[in-house]
């Protein structure tokens, strides 16, 4: 089980020392380890495990003897003296020797309890990539409100600005008026802002089980990796994609949906022979002691017998047949379901591949482009500070700089969301341990 658990959850979330929070803020490797021992998710899927293994334990019970004990006590009220209770007692003991169909009902509720394992680290593993995702948006959120703040102090400062030039007579009360949209126009995009930051917050609050109010330490591993996760050596999504040709029946070992799957349908598999184990006879050896305290004179006071029953159920009005028919078409129907999960990894990962690469591609250009917005409003600012640029263009370098910080933000976000979805198309947990090393 650790083994399934590790693929699940990812090794540096469970093993390393990080704290829950520490002064610096909260990391994603902590809101994840948050996640799995406060969600309710990760509560019940070992639960799934309990279910399967007392299935289990029932199937094992075909194999194992059953002991009976019984007793009556008769009151004849027509006999006279201290004989008119009789009394008797006895014990019983049934062993199967021969129970064919217990078999393959016993095959099936083994691979269940594996599906179930396997399953229940599929369903932690979810959980931690569903709480990295809204760790990186809560972040994104954060970096937008801060971009509208720098907006409306800007726009702040313009306007008081635009005022005393045109106290001065040095500007027109147009570029005032301007200044005046302008900084309206920047708190309601910071008041937006702040209700994505704090919806945010309330959706990571919730997958992690408590109240997160920040701040939020930004996962630098993993911009950095999905930046350039090719020239780390010992990163494994590399190593993953280095042999095309393995990739796809690693990724199939790797994640647990797909085990959980293919031990499903050997269970099924099993379930299917069950009926033809059927026209088997079965064999039970039976032994009982029957103690009576107030026998007749021709009874005896200790009974003991032993009996072997046989039992063949030559024909069943063809239930058998129609049970194995209803089996193999659920078992071909599992076996389809596995083929179409087998192939959605392969174009799973193809797609955040490709997606990857257009994501950092476009990160690229909103980098270069945010750095020259934010430097075309620094220096338009201080041309207008020195009235030699209008109010027009102020507010217009402005609006691009923000614009420019907040396609910046959703770039590195897709990015960063892309890799998330490559590690688990891999059959990797969210966390990359990777740091950086300068490979």
């Amino acid at each position: 089980m650790k083994r399934l658990l590790s693929i699940a959850l990812c090794a540096l979330a469970l093993s390393t020392g990080v704290s829950p929070a520490s002064a610096e803020g909260l990391a994603l490797e902590a809101a994840v380890r948050l996640a799995l021992s406060k969600n309710e998710r990760a509560m019940k899927a070992p639960l799934r495990v309990a279910v399967a293994d007392a299935q289990l334990e029932r199937a094992r019970d075909a194999f194992l003897p059953s002991l009976t004990a019984q007793g009556s006590g008769t009151l004849r009220p027509e006999v006279r003296g201290s004989n008119n209770l009789s009394t008797n007692a006895g014990v019983t003991l049934s062993q199967p020797l021969l129970n064919p169909s217990a078999f393959p009902q016993y095959a099936q509720q083994s691979h269940n309890l594996e599906s179930e394992k396997w399953g229940s680290a599929q369903d932690l593993r979810q959980l931690a990539f569903d709480t990295a995702r809204a760790f990186l948006q809560a972040l994104t959120a954060e970096g937008v409100q801060r971009s509208a703040q720098r907006k409306l102090d800007s726009a702040e400062l313009n306007w008081q600005t635009a005022k005393a030039r045109a106290d001065a007579g040095l500007a027109s009360s147009n570029d005032v008026t301007r200044a005046e949209l302008t900084l309206a126009t920047s708190r309601g995009q910071l008041a937006n802002a702040l209700g994505n930051v704090r919806r945010a917050y309330l959706n990571l609050s919730f997958l992690v089980g408590q109240q997160v109010e920040g701040p939020l330490i930004p996962p630098d591993n993993t911009t950095h990796a999905a930046q350039r996760f090719e020239e780390a050596r010992a990163n494994p999504v590399r190593n993953a994609l280095e042999r095309r040709s393995q990739t796809l029946a690693k990724a199939e070992e790797r994640r647990p949906d797909v085990r959980a799957l293919r031990e499903r349908n050997a269970g099924l598999e099993a379930s299917a022979r069950e009926p033809l184990y059927r026209m088997i006879p079965s064999l039970t050896l039976s032994g009982q002691v029957r103690v009576v305290p107030d026998q007749l004179p021709s009874d005896n006071a200790v009974d003991k017998s032993a009996s072997l029953n046989a039992s063949w159920q030559v024909f069943d009005a063809g239930l058998r047949y129609a049970d194995r028919k209803q089996r193999l078409a659920q078992l071909e129907s599992s076996r389809l379901d596995e083929k179409l999960l087998i192939r959605s990894v392969q174009n799973e990962i193809a797609l955040a591949l490709a997606a990857l690469r257009a994501a950092r591609g476009s990160y690229e250009a909103a980098e270069a482009a945010a750095s020259a917005a934010q430097s075309n409003a620094v220096e338009t600012n201080v041309l207008y500070q020195q009235g030699l640029a209008r109010a027009i263009e102020v507010n217009d370098a402005n609006d691009k700089q923000f614009e420019a910080d907040v396609t910046l933000a959703a770039a590195k976000l897709a990015m960063e969301q892309a890799y998330l979805d490559l590690r688990s198309a891999l059959g990797f947990g969210p966390i990359d341990e990777q740091r950086e090393t300068g490979h």
